[in-house]
């Protein structure tokens, strides 16, 4: 049996009108199910339909001779922040639909609201949360109703099958790195020959904001030889030369981190690497030890400068904390891309301008200025925001005095230069 799996094509570098950055990273939750179908014997290719910028009226010539396709609504790197616009892909599904009707849905939308994606796409099913196990069971069995987290029709009738218990980290296979044209893979802000990487899914936390719909309850984590092999196979086999941790917390697996870094520090590759971690898991010895690894970058969600905002986001962290990481990681030669959220219903001026405050003095290498938005799995609803637009104005504002500094332009290397202007004017455009 041969199967198609598709991440569809997305505006680069944002949506219209969306704060969402559409990244041309590696589907890697596609990676995986490409693997687990492998193992089991089916004929499998990844169709990247973004980093291919395959837009979707162009989609028919690549999907012939398919006995299944399934399209992703959200690829991993989107679980948590996924688009709103999902114009481009409900025309890829429509385009898909002409030329074969086994056509099924993963990803976040699907996951949130199955009836109506299923109404909108007409697809044959929805997969409900992660997709890895539930495609194996699609491909090994047609009989929908004796399979755990899809929703479809059944003559007529919607039938919605008992939620998948989570993945099982610890026996999914190496992804499928083969299928994958890693020439297509860059970070602006760190490289190319990039890939994705997972220690872990889940967080322990529980800020308000973050959606974590599709990563299941609690956090689940591979083992150390598991996520060293990986790491391995793509850094040789592969010539991968940057990537990403997509771990929600990736120091909260401290053990398995440090000794995936004592590897790295051993091997002395040639690789650079960036990771999302909690100002308040920092310490000079972890610190050091990442950078000696590869560590280029950390990503931190700061979220606000006011105190009552960040108590509204139930971030468990205070200013002094901020203040003290940001100094470590200065010292370490570790940068930083920090996160800031704009747009609470209770939000006055003087905390946006908090938040730009603590901006300036801590002085990242690299910040992202956000709307707040409730997406379904997230605490926050549609009345905590504001209805009128002062949060947009003012993050088109912060964006303009943050990047256009001839004191911050003169530092950047050549790469970002290159890469930079594109992203930034590609953002400013969107608001």
């Amino acid at each position: 049996m041969k199967i198609l799996l598709i991440k569809p094509y997305w505006s680069y570098p944002y949506s219209r009108g969306e704060y969402t950055y559409n990244r041309i990273w590696p589907p890697l939750c596609l990676a995986n199910c490409a693997a687990i179908l492998e193992k089991e014997g089916f004929d499998v290719k990844i169709l990247d339909a973004h980093a291919e910028r395959i837009q979707p009226e162009k989609i028919a010539r690549y999907i012939c001779g398919y006995d299944k396709i399934f399209i992703t609504s959200s690829s991993l790197d989107r679980w948590q922040c996924p688009n709103i616009d999902i114009k481009t892909f409900l025309e890829t599904v429509k385009y898909c639909k002409e030329k074969n009707d086994e056509v099924f849905i993963s990803g976040y939308h699907g996951t949130v609201e199955p009836e109506r994606i299923l109404g909108l796409t007409g697809a044959k099913a929805v997969i409900i949360g992660e997709p890895e196990c539930t495609i194996l069971d699609i491909c090994r069995n047609n009989n929908l109703s004796k399979i755990q987290g899809v929703f479809f029709k059944d003559d007529g009738q919607i039938v919605s099958n008992p939620k998948r218990e989570p993945l099982d980290f610890k026996k999914i296979p190496i992804p499928a790195y083969h299928l994958l044209d890693f020439k297509k893979y860059f970070y602006e802000i760190l490289g190319g020959r990039f890939s994705l990487f997972e220690i872990s899914r889940g967080c322990h936390y529980k800020c308000t904001f973050c959606n974590k719909i599709m990563y299941g309850g609690g956090v689940r984590s591979k083992s150390s030889k598991q996520i060293i092999e990986e790491v391995t196979i793509a850094i040789e086999k592969y010539k991968i030369k940057t990537g990403f941790f997509m771990d929600l917390d990736f120091l909260s697996n401290r053990i398995i981190v440090e000794e995936l870094c004592d590897y790295l520090i051993k091997k002395k590759y040639r690789f650079k690497w960036s990771c999302q971690t909690r100002p308040d898991f920092l310490d000079m010895e972890i610190l050091r030890k990442l950078k000696n690894a590869g560590c280029e970058i950390l990503h931190m969600g700061i979220e606000s400068g006011s105190q009552n905002s960040l108590k509204e986001f139930n971030k468990n962290m205070n200013i002094k904390t901020i203040f003290n990481a940001f100094r470590m990681c200065n010292v370490v030669g570790i940068k930083i891309l920090s996160f800031f959220l704009f747009g609470l219903s209770d939000e006055t001026n003087q905390d946006r301008e908090d938040t730009l405050n603590l901006v300036k003095k801590l002085n990242p290498d690299f910040v992202s200025f956000h709307k707040v938005y409730p997406y379904k799995g997230s605490v926050i609803s549609q009345d905590n925001i504001s209805k009128n637009s002062a949060a947009d104005r003012f993050i088109r504002k912060a964006f303009i005095k943050f990047y256009l500094r001839f004191s911050y332009v003169s530092k950047l290397n050549p790469y970002i230069i290159l890469c930079g202007p594109r992203l930034l004017w590609g953002r400013i455009k969107t608001l």
